[in-house]
């Protein structure tokens, strides 16, 4: 009879695995409907990783610990750089997350606990999103999952191996460092079992304590070295980690004195299990908690069923500790949350995710166990377990792949437009093409692209028409153009012929998507009949200046447009527009380029738009107006100069009124 009931555990774990696939693989390249940023940055990192870029920790954004762009990489070298290959690399994440999660539970809790926490990880919606998002986030939970298993196993199950395992969850321990911030917290949860076990032993002999205390060393020995190449690259690089100075300011404040920011974020926090959900579109439907009302039920139950086992240390020694544990997992998973707040939320505190389902799998498992004995009370149980997972799958279902996925904020944040726009090219497009957005710059729009087109007959560009406009170097090319990024110069932009609007929803904000036939030579004739030319001067050998218009009107702002010639990429690259003083600092100036200098190719022709803004008390005279050039670099923006030696090129003499 145990032999028969074992088995049909391991048959509903194995469901639940299944149902646990299929919503992680379900139209998995159409639903997210597109890339966020962070994405796209993490392919852009991934395929760099492929042709050969090292590095223990990645700057790009605010800076970003790389094993889950190695693990992508990995996923690429054998596909391509495809987004299918960072989402299947999250998707494995997940069905690791489930396996290992169930393994510890029925080490710590028992067979029955073991399958309703793997049962829970799989239909509900928080773990179907970040299974299926290419976000570093998504390997944290399994990673300390496989290092709490291992410690266990050495700490608690007392094998003979018990130096290999705890050399394997000092490795997984120390690994987590490498995937997400929140990790420098989750690791203190090993502590509590080490210090509950050592305390329930502290009457019984030396030996017991001993035991304790080494397998604890060699698993937080082996973590730290594990983990210590990228704290010293961080404690000699301490500028990188940008978004942890960020993140930590509620943190600063209360420090200071201020104690409502931080307590503002802890009650919002609180509310994110069963009240009011992460807002961000992004990763949730907005105000959706972690748990549904009779999800939430099961889940205070749980907690009272921790507690109660915790109570019992001495019937069930293993099974306090494990409750102990979930306690404080619990906690310190939430604990980036309450500091920073519900916002994003989803993300910042996946560390507790795992350990969330585990609460409601206690209070299932000890309603089973009053079922034992009465097969009519025991078959009732086993029908409401399928009621509840069966129909939280399909709510989760709909939730994920009708509700959120076709949201118009979420095909916005997904970039759709610019998914539609690669669709197009990969079918279409052939030459020269020209994409304004939003983000021009590499790890954005760019880093998109690289995922999705395809098409190699395409030679693609990026700017933002909101300030610039970009002429590629062919003597026909495609210029396409969303509703978001609207021209600020539609007057240079007439002789460019709209063919095409290609297909988005009715509902889409970013609609409509216009595709422009642009002819090299008609452009470029229009230009010098509206803008000044000038001697041509070439800055640094990377960009040429061929002319400027200038407007302006009492009180308003001067706008200029400068006109440009590409010679060469120039990454980091940054113009500056001044109208300089009586040999003092510029009394107006104005830092702008939009069409970034990485993405630059030679031949291709750009105009853009600078604003100057006189201050109310310039006093009247004549000032020159000059432009440059200049390149961004740890130490400042170092400006690049004309054969000559200039390093600004004046445009004309700006009379003030």
């Amino acid at each position: 009879m145990r032999r028969q009931r074992v088995h049909g555990l391991k048959g509903w774990l194995l469901l639940a695995l299944l149902a646990a696939a299929f919503l992680r693989l379900h139209r998995l390249p159409d639903a997210p409907p597109g890339l966020t940023h962070d994405e796209a940055d993490h392919g852009l990192t991934a395929w760099e990783i492929v042709q050969g870029e090292r590095a223990i920790y990645f700057t790009i954004g605010y800076g970003r610990e790389p094993l889950f762009d190695y693990a992508t990489a990995g996923m690429m070298a054998l596909i391509g750089p495809t987004v299918l290959a960072g989402r299947l690399t999250s998707v494995y994440a997940s069905l690791l997350l489930l396996a290992a999660m169930a393994a510890w539970a029925r080490l710590a809790f028992g067979a029955r606990t073991a399958v309703l926490t793997a049962a829970g990880l799989a239909v509900s919606f928080w773990p179907l999103m970040t299974g299926r998002q290419m976000l570093r986030s998504t390997l944290l939970p399994t990673l300390f999952v496989f290092s709490l298993l291992f410690f266990w196993r050495a700490l608690i199950q007392n094998p003979k191996s018990k130096i290999q395992n705890s050399l394997l969850a000092g490795l997984f321990l120390g690994l987590t460092f490498y995937v997400y911030i929140p990790a420098r917290a989750l690791w203190l949860a090993l502590l509590v079992p080490a210090g509950w076990v050592a305390w329930r032993q502290r009457e019984r002999a030396r030996r017991q304590a001993r035991r304790v205390g080494w397998i604890t060393a060699v698993t937080l020995a082996t973590a730290g070295l594990t983990a210590w190449p990228l704290f010293r690259y961080l404690a000699r690089n301490p500028g990188v980690e940008a978004r942890v100075t960020e993140l930590s300011s509620p943190l600063r404040t209360a420090m200071a004195g201020d104690w409502r920011p931080l307590w503002t974020n802890v009650a919002g926090s609180l509310r994110l299990f069963f009240i009011e959900g992460d807002s961000a579109w992004r990763y949730n439907i907005p105000g959706r908690p972690w748990l549904p009302p009779l999800w939430a039920l099961l889940f205070v139950a749980g907690l009272g069923a921790a507690v109660w086992l915790i109570c019992r240390a001495r019937q069930s020694p293993g099974q306090s500790a494990a409750a102990l544990t979930a306690l404080a997992w619990l906690g310190l998973g939430l604990s980036p949350a309450l500091v920073t707040g519900p916002e994003l939320a989803t993300t910042q505190a996946i560390g507790m995710q795992p350990v969330l389902y585990l609460f409601p799998a206690l209070a299932l498992a000890g309603l089973g166990k009053l079922a034992i004995g009465d097969w009519r009370l025991g078959r009732f149980s086993i029908i409401v377990a399928l009621f509840l997972f069966g129909g939280t799958a399909v709510f989760a279902f709909r939730d994920y792949f009708v509700t959120w996925a076709n949201a118009p904020e979420v095909r916005v944040q997904y970039e759709t437009a610019m998914m539609t726009a690669m669709a197009y090219l990969n079918e279409q497009g052939t030459g020269a093409a020209a994409i304004s957005t939003i983000t021009p710059a590499p790890e954005h729009t760019p880093a998109l692209a690289l995922l999705t087109l395809r098409n190699e007959a395409v030679t693609p560009r990026y700017f933002d028409g909101r300030g610039s406009l970009l002429l590629p170097d062919a003597p026909e090319s495609v210029v396409i153009v969303p509703r978001f990024t609207p021209l600020a110069l539609a007057y240079f932009w007439e002789t460019a012929v709209l063919f095409d609007v290609l297909p988005m929803r009715p509902t889409d904000a970013d609609r409509p998507l216009q595709v422009f036939q642009v002819n090299q030579a008609a452009m470029i004739d229009d230009w010098r009949t509206k803008l000044i030319a000038v001697e041509p001067a070439t800055l640094g050998g990377a960009a040429t200046l061929l002319g400027f218009s200038l407007s302006s009107g009492a009180g308003k702002p001067i706008l200029v447009v400068t006109w440009w010639r590409i010679e060469r990429p120039l990454p980091n690259a940054q113009l500056f527009i001044h109208l300089q003083g009586a040999g003092g600092p510029p009394i107006a100036q104005d830092d702008r380029l939009d069409v970034p200098g990485a993405g630059w190719l030679p031949g291709d022709q750009f105009l853009q738009l600078h604003t100057i803004t006189l201050p109310p008390d310039t006093p009247m005279g004549l000032y020159p107006l000059a432009v440059g050039l200049c390149q961004q670099t740890a130490a400042g923006c170092v400006r690049l100069a004309a054969a000559d030696g200039r390093e600004f090129l004046t445009l004309t003499i700006v009379s003030t009124p």
